[in-house]
């Protein structure tokens, strides 16, 4: 079928303008942003403290807008169709990819991501959830997403779903029988992951047949291969029509959105068929003789750890009062480290999980879950001598036919018996901490916060109507969740026991008991290898065949004409901004400990945040070994306050020296802070750092009103902590069972074989300290301390730790970084740190040997008067001279991934050699920026990069990119069913870049990548969050202040123009398709991949192999 060359761009409106298109619902509801306790009385409830949210509907149709206006510079477009699966074949799933590939009025595939990309946005973007499908946009302008808006309606009512999209977006096999797709590809990833399996089969019990819930609405690979475009068609015939759908808009809209933008949509867009797919649906749990448990196994490279998973049936959605009050009970079982759940099966000398979640989901008929992960399974069947050494008498037991279900049943009924543990106001506490955390979570991503909101109440008045015998839409029940939880606050503990023992004890638990199988991984690659024969066998004519599987890659290529580009709508740029602030940087006369900066950011925030940074540069080689643990333990173990200090809330010192038990500390602090971490590098992992591991980080967040009890504890957990035998042997075999689950995530796999390779040291140069925290090294080092730990050595293990702790406490040149409300001053916040350490360091040193030990970077001096900043943080790369290859087979493995990555050398801010002013002139920067520009064209959907790998059905996705702090330029491939080709076919694009540059890049690509990278300048600024860390990075990259940094941005991307990036293409990208270029490349895959001698002479080796080589460090 030809397709047209241009979109068909609608001219008429409704009705010829007679009426409007869409008329206000109901009165504006208001949704509170934070709760009454960080206000002042009962402000939660005023409008001053809410979004206000209005509620049109369409003048025919039951279609609904619903427009939420916050003051966040992001603006989010959200199309909900209430969806519900009817098997196993992933048809809500299928249709959602098959709907970007054009529509009726803009029939041409890339068109809609194009647009986006256009319009300060990166593209859009779907999810499938078992009750809904939701079409995504987030731009930085509001007529980006007014530009957006009706085109995206068209497609999703109005999708081509031709045959040839089928083709490459959900299923084909190729001329040797290989099975293929995005969707195929994408699902044959998950559908074995252990998170994922055990989620299926627990609502597969939770709910009964005919419910979606209980269907696997992504598809299994086997129904997938089965499925067909008809069925696609007739599924959007039902669910996708204007009658179904509701559109969020969340934003900083402006007043006249509505007459402006909303009311101008093509009146034929959101026209309806006719069609609506309310009907009743039956969520009532399944009878008697439905099991209520089943065992499930796993591919898995080894069998140390399995899971359980729980859920219960909960109360229906409307029921919004008794689905927060179960909120706020779980939040008091396993909300902290400290609650009644952990307390029992995780922080224990011999754990039984090495974590557990909570979740909730509002479904129409609500499950809430308790999930534990890393439950030891080697030890099952080794009842008097364990692995670990443990006695503990549940341990070879917990894998036993219902034997964990009755552990936890058992802890439940406990928590009554003890009135949860004579404690009456322990679920007044929870009610308190679950609220702090709600207002940060909008406070943090609002946009997401409030969909979480919305969509359930979308979805249940749709799939209750026939029920309410109505079809208006109840949006906004939890548009007053703070008064809700104020109010439960005050409820006896009476209620609380009756919520306990009538939803967890009497009501029906189901459960499913994940079990590990280092057989199953090699099974399934068998059974691959099988259909694929079978499949090449049915095959008579298999050139025929493959021309007809080019023929459908070729018409699903995305290919947007530049004449079509320039015909594209764009936003005013002078209407996209960041979160308004203003940044501080003072340097102090005199040093508060470590601090010898403050830097402060005042923003529109509920909460305080302070993080402090100091400097670990020269730490010794023993000591970076137990970095990860120390990280784990500090403030996770006993504080030790010596007489003289304050304790709580008191202002009498101690008379004597008081031992705070780590429950207690925990239990304390986590009443006082919304979040907190103590950690080694910016943005980390427990096994991984993105940058600045040279720096370690503790943090905090709190309401104002908290923070100098919450600095109390802080700066005492840091001077105090004690390391206990039992804590220690606690955190290390809880981090274990972390490195269990790691070794089964192809991501986290990948990104510790990155570190491990690229952070080895130059000659004379000590290992980065990120790469001692992968858990390459961590596993010996861990397994280490455990035997140390049992077998009478634990004072050397203390030893190490308290080392790494002084030289924290005397450490200089660090800074603190402070995010607070606009209305508050930093200066009270600084002292409150200076009265707070002062005090603790005076009686730290009495308690020790004083003095001071400066590890901190060169620019900083212990006496204060010197700013630590500029930071210059360079990430230790191997100098190659030839490329260094490494293939890692994993036979748990289901999909592969590949990591080709080399060092460049463009300077992204001011070099210092010169004034700033001088340096901007020059563009000293402009090869960077060009090159990050190229990169954001060649990543974006259904781009270059996607067209290569995604199109033809070798991988799920690519990407391309700069780490902002290493400058290590690296192409990426995921999820990929055939790593060859998919390598073979991105070397294709760039050679054919370099021989027809012109017909892949045009004109108007540059203003499309200046739209995408200004987009994600302003998400980078867009929250009190983030804008604290833009403004680390920029005191760190040596800018005064954010608008500083923002004229250097903004200064150079204007600047760059397409024969830049045709330079940085040559300089940068060509080295990729060159087999012989000093780069690492990474093929990390299944175990039955063979790497052709083209590609290079890679070396194998397992995981097993790579661990071992730090045998040394311990």
């Amino acid at each position: 079928m030809a397709m047209p060359a241009k979109p068909i761009i609608p001219s008429s409106t409704n009705s010829e303008g007679k009426n409007p298109l869409f008329v206000k619902d109901r009165d504006d509801i208001f949704i509170q942003k934070k709760s009454s306790s960080s206000s002042n009385d009962s402000e939660s409830s005023k409008p001053s403290n809410g979004f206000r949210t209005s509620v049109y509907k369409h003048f025919e149709s039951n279609m609904h807008v619903v427009m939420c206006r916050t003051t966040s510079p992001v603006f989010t477009l959200n199309i909900y169709v209430p969806t519900a699966a009817p098997n196993n074949k992933g048809l809500p799933h299928t249709l959602e990819h098959l709907v970007f590939c054009g529509s009726k009025r803009y029939p041409i595939r890339g068109y809609i991501d194009t647009l986006a990309s256009y319009n300060y946005s990166v593209g859009t973007n779907a999810w499938t959830a078992k009750d809904h499908t939701c079409y995504t946009l987030d731009a930085t302008a509001e007529d980006g997403v007014a530009n957006v808006l009706p085109p995206f309606l068209d497609h999703v009512l109005n999708p081509l779903l031709h045959n040839d999209h089928f083709v490459t977006e959900v299923y084909h096999c190729d001329e040797t029988g290989k099975e293929k797709g995005v969707v195929f590809g994408e699902m044959e990833s998950k559908e074995n992951n252990e998170d994922i399996l055990a989620y299926y089969h627990l609502n597969k019990l939770v709910y009964n047949s005919s419910a979606a819930y209980s269907k696997y609405s992504g598809g299994k690979t086997y129904d997938i291969a089965r499925l067909t475009n008809r069925e696609i068609v007739d599924y959007h015939r039902k669910y996708y029509d204007a009658n179904n759908i509701t559109v969020v808009l969340t934003g900083a809209f402006s007043d006249d959105f509505e007459e402006k933008y909303l009311q101008t949509i093509p009146a034929g867009i959101v026209q309806s068929r006719g069609s609506d797919s309310r009907e009743p649906m039956d969520f009532s749990p399944p009878d008697n003789s439905h099991p209520r448990y089943e065992t499930v196994r796993f591919p898995s490279s080894d069998t140390s750890t399995g899971s359980f998973s729980f859920g219960w049936q909960g109360p229906k959605h409307e029921d919004v009062e008794a689905n927060i009050a179960l909120d706020v009970v779980l939040e008091y079982l396993a909300g902290t480290s400290s609650s009644p759940l952990n307390l029992r099966f995780v922080e224990r000398p011999s754990p039984l999980a090495r974590g557990i979640k909570v979740c909730t989901y509002p479904n129409v008929t609500t499950m809430f879950n308790l999930i534990f992960n890393g439950v030891s399974y080697t030890c099952k069947d080794t009842a008097n001598q364990l692995e670990n050494g443990s006695k503990d008498p549940d341990l070879p037991h917990l894998f036993e036919e219902r034997y964990f279900e009755s552990l936890l049943i058992g802890e439940f009924k406990r928590l009554i018996d003890t009135q949860f543990d004579g404690n009456k106001h322990a679920l007044e506490k929870a009610a308190k901490r679950l609220s702090g955390k709600l207002s940060a979570e909008i406070e943090k991503i609002p946009g997401d916060a409030l969909q979480s909101i919305f969509y359930p109440d979308i979805v249940a008045s749709h799939f209750l109507q026939e029920s309410q015998g109505s079809k208006k839409l109840h949006i906004g029940l939890r548009a007053s969740q703070f008064d809700i939880i104020a109010d439960l606050e005050k409820r006896p503990v009476e209620f609380w026991l009756d919520l306990l023992k009538k939803w967890f004890i009497d009501g029906t638990a189901y459960h499913v008991a994940m079990v590990p199988d280092t057989e199953l991984g090699p099974k399934l690659e068998l059974e691959r290898r099988k259909i694929e024969q079978a499949n090449a066998a049915k095959i008579v004519d298999k050139e025929a065949h493959a021309k007809r599987i080019k023929k459908a890659v070729d018409s699903s290529t995305a290919h947007v004409s530049e004449e079509v580009k320039e015909a594209m709508p764009t936003p005013d740029p002078s209407k996209t901004a960041i979160l308004p602030h203003k940044q501080d940087l003072v340097v102090l006369d005199n040093a508060i400990g470590p601090v010898v900066a403050v830097q402060s950011i005042s923003v529109d925030s509920g909460f305080a945040e302070a993080q402090i940074q100091i400097p670990i540069g020269n730490i010794t080689h023993d000591q970076r070994s137990y970095l990860t643990l120390f990280q784990e333990l500090l403030m996770e173990t006993d504080i030790l306050l010596p007489a003289g200090v304050l304790f709580d809330n008191s202002n009498t010192p101690l008379q004597t020296e008081k031992r705070i038990r780590y429950s207690e500390f925990e239990s304390r602090i986590s009443d006082l802070v919304a979040s907190r971490y103590s950690r080694f590098g910016q943005r980390s992992q427990l096994f991984s750092c993105n940058w600045l591991d040279n720096i370690f980080v503790v943090q905090f967040k709190s309401q104002c009103k908290d923070y100098p009890l919450a600095l109390r504890w802080m700066v005492q957990g840091l001077l105090f902590s004690e390391f206990t035998q039992d804590r220690i042997l606690t955190c290390s075999q809880n981090i274990l069972a972390s490195i269990a689950a790691a070794k089964r995530d192809i991501i986290a796999i990948a990104s510790n074989l990155v570190t491990h390779f690229i952070g080895a040291s130059r000659p004379g140069e000590p290992l980065a300290n990120r790469r001692h925290m992968s858990f390459l090294a961590q596993e010996g080092v861990l397994k280490n301390v455990i035997d140390k730990t049992k077998n009478g050595k634990v004072d050397e293990v203390i030893g190490k730790l308290r080392d790494i702790q002084n030289m924290l406490i005397r450490a200089t040149g660090g800074f603190i970084a402070l995010s607070l409300p606009s209305s508050e001053t930093p200066k009270p916040y600084v002292d409150a740190f200076a009265r707070e350490w002062n005090m603790c360091y005076g009686k730290y040193a009495e308690r020790n040997e004083a003095g001071v030990v400066s590890n901190a970077n060169a620019n900083a001096v212990a006496k204060g008067g010197s700013s630590p900043f500029p930071i210059r943080y360079n990430m230790l790369f191997p100098e190659l001279t030839k490329p260094l290859l490494i293939h890692v087979p994993v036979p748990s493995l289901q999909t592969s991934r590949s990591l080709f990555s080399y060092k460049i050398n463009e300077p992204d801010c001011p070099t210092g050699k010169r004034g700033f002013d001088d340096e901007l002139a020059d563009l000293v920067s402009l090869d960077y920026f060009a090159l990050k520009m190229l990169l954001a064209l060649l990543a974006r959907i259904d781009g270059p990069l996607d067209n290569a790998v995604r199109g033809k059905g070798y991988a799920y996705g690519g990407n391309i990119y700069i780490a902002e702090w290493s400058k290590r330029l690296s192409l990426e491939i995921t999820r990929a069913s055939d790593i060859i080709k998919a390598v073979d076919a991105v070397k294709q694009l760039f050679l054919d870049m370099h021989n027809n540059w012109d017909t892949i890049i045009g004109d108007t690509d540059v203003s499309l990548a200046r739209s995408v990278i200004k987009y994600r300048h302003v998400i980078r600024q867009s929250t009190p969050a983030k804008m604290l860390d833009q403004s680390i990075s920029n005191s760190i990259h040596g800018f005064a202040d954010a608008d500083e940094y923002n004229t250097w941005y903004s200064t150079h991307v204007a600047a760059v123009k397409i024969s830049d990036m045709r330079r940085v293409f040559e300089k940068y990208l060509l080295p990729f398709t060159d087999a012989e270029y000093p780069m690492f490349r990474l093929l990390v895959t299944t175990s039955d991949v063979a790497v052709p001698a083209e590609l290079g002479p890679f070396e194998q080796k397992t995981l097993e192999e790579i661990g071992a080589t730090y045998k040394a460090d311990y």
